[in-house]
């Protein structure tokens, strides 16, 4: 394209010049041949206006029909057109026309000019014959002396032909100079412009990214030192491109494994710069991120306020932003480079969820603990006072009393234990002591041990183990503790007359355990929590009935270092249905 058009540069105003000077030379030509075939033809006619004049004269005086005669022998003769005009302007005698219908020729042009100065021309439309003619007249004085005025015209269309005629040679003449200056004009503009359209090439070559390319030797003078320079500029830009591309994929690579997002905007917060995990923490598409606003992608009021001060005092900050696509944030910001006027703004953000929930979840945890002992130990700190101020020697209230300690008692071991037990279960790396389960009789010795706490309320419960079930890798203490738990856990909340059903089955290739129940169920808004320690739907009829709130939360741990799963489903005033699985073995 460059070179395409710096030969239309160079070749069409020299062509463009050769046609105008050539077209003036001709037109100029064109015009000379006109002016000079007008004037020979002024000057035949007026030869031959003389002659005919002489040989008129001794007819002007004579008929006038005679006169007419002799006028059209002579315009057939001369090929011309022939009137005879008295000093008055009466048409006497015409070789083309009837005299006698012909109006006064007085005003006519060449013939005022012919009275006035013996001779006349005009070129204009004739009205009698309708046509375009060149006259001549010229003034004759007849032997009678009266003075009359011959006037010899032709047809322009006669001239217009030779004219064509002339225009067409030297039109023909003028193209074929313009042709041959053409070629000699393209072939030297060609010549000039190969070697600048090889540097084009070259160019828009390096402009694509062709590194590899060189140019051949220049030759000598301007385009051997343009090529030369050209050729060291390719190398230089060369090793800068795999430079900075090995730079990028570096800065690339690095900021891909990083588990902070990463931002880099520009002076005005336009984005030069993001990784995908910047993406995911921020709630935005990581695709056509790069040249966007900051704004557009990160609608966050605190973020952009901090950006927009960093940048205008170049100081670090470092901030916390909540609940971002429920994500907790902690972003720093600073300009780049450290030193100087700032070129941009970095912005990492680190995810503190996990440490935000850990918190809450401790200062949760360590509230219900606290809340679980203190209501046994309120308890027993004032039964014992009671007892230690007589009523121990009271035989009706003093073993009420004692029995109510015991329980509370028993209430605080239960919480000790399972907490212990619950910490052992989070704290193991991998599963100990594992070993091939049969959970068919894990679920039936747990049915039989919880048996009689089910018939104290008048329930009902069965175990149904549905065909032959592989063994499962695990812990047998552990996996009946979960079982038991589950059992326990749909007496407890089954009303008097109730149904408890424990059935073992085999799905995907897991065993299952379900314990499903027809007592209060669950509410919706519970579910999800229903696993959280010393989470209870009903606290205070937990608390009846012995519960310590981490029974579900052992069952979901035991789960997990099994690498199985717990799921609940529940329908409010008709039951629960909880599912342990535990993975088959591959090799089972």
């Amino acid at each position: 394209m460059l070179t395409s058009r710096f030969f239309r540069r160079l070749f069409i105003p020299y062509l463009l010049l050769i046609c105008a000077a050539t077209g003036a030379v001709g037109g100029y030509a064109a015009m000379r041949m006109t002016t000079a075939y007008l004037d020979n033809t002024r000057e035949s006619l007026n030869n031959e206006a003389t002659l005919v004049g002489q040989m008129l004269q001794p007819d002007l005086a004579g008929h006038a029909e005679q006169l007419q005669g002799r006028v059209q022998q002579l315009g057939q003769s001369l090929s011309c057109r022939i009137t005879i005009v008295d000093s008055e302007g009466v048409v006497l005698a015409d070789s083309e026309a009837d005299p006698a219908h012909m109006e006064n020729h007085r005003g006519r042009p060449e013939i005022a000019l012919a009275l006035a100065a013996g001779k006349g021309d005009s070129i204009r439309h004739s009205d009698t014959l309708g046509v375009d003619l060149l006259y001549l007249a010229r003034t004759l004085t007849a032997a009678d002396g009266k003075t009359y005025v011959v006037r010899l015209s032709v047809h322009l269309s006669n001239l217009d032909r030779q004219l064509h005629l002339l225009y067409a040679a030297l039109a023909g003449v003028t193209l074929l100079a313009i042709g041959v200056a053409a070629a000699f004009g393209f072939y030297f503009a060609s010549r000039h412009t190969a070697p600048v359209r090889e540097l084009a090439d070259f160019a828009g070559a390096l402009a694509r990214g062709e590194m590899n390319r060189r140019l051949l030797s220049g030759g000598t003078g301007e385009i051997g030192v343009l090529t030369h320079s050209l050729n060291t500029m390719a190398d230089s830009l060369s090793t800068l491109l795999n430079d900075s591309e090995k730079d990028r994929a570096e800065l690339l690579a690095i900021l891909t494994s990083m588990s902070d997002g990463v931002i880099a905007t520009d002076t005005h917060q336009r984005v030069v710069l993001v990784n995908q995990k910047a993406a995911e923490l921020l709630a935005f598409s990581h695709d056509g991120a790069a040249g966007r606003a900051l704004w557009e992608l990160v609608p966050n009021e605190p973020i952009l306020r901090t950006a927009g001060e960093v940048l205008e005092r170049g100081e670090r900050r470092t901030f916390q932003v909540s609940l971002i696509v429920g994500r907790y944030l902690e972003v720093s910001a600073c300009t780049f480079p450290a030193e100087g006027p700032a070129a941009g703004l970095v912005l990492v953000a680190h995810d503190t969820t996990r440490s935000v929930r850990y918190q809450e979840l401790r200062k949760e945890f360590v509230a219900n603990v606290s809340h679980e002992l203190r209501t046994p130990l309120t308890v027993i700190k004032g039964f014992t006072e009671t007892l230690m101020e007589g009523a121990l020697t009271d035989p009706v209230v003093g073993p009420k009393f004692l029995m109510t300690i015991q329980k509370h008692v028993d209430q605080l071991t239960n919480l000790v234990n399972d907490l212990l037990e619950l910490s052992r279960l989070e704290g193991l790396p991998d599963l100990p002591r594992p070993v091939r389960v049969d959970l068919a009789a894990v679920a039936r010795r747990a049915t039989e041990l919880l048996q009689p706490a089910a018939q104290k309320k008048s329930q009902g419960i069965a175990l149904d183990i549905m065909g032959s079930t592989p063994r499962v890798l695990g812990n047998p203490d552990y996996l009946e503790r979960a079982v038991t738990n589950l059992i326990d856990n749909a007496i407890k909340y089954t009303p008097e007359g109730g149904q408890v059903e424990v059935s073992v089955g085999q799905e995907n290739g897991h065993v299952t355990v379900d314990v499903a129940d027809n007592g209060l169920g669950i509410p919706p808004d519970d579910l999800p929590r229903i696993f959280e320690r010393f989470y209870r739907v009903d606290r205070s009829r937990s608390r009846e009935m012995g519960g310590t709130g981490l029974g579900l939360s052992i069952v979901k741990h035991v789960a997990q270092v099994h690498g199985g799963s717990i799921d609940v489903s529940s329908t409010p005033g008709s039951g629960s249905r909880f599912r342990l699985k535990i993975p088959v073995p591959t090799d089972a």
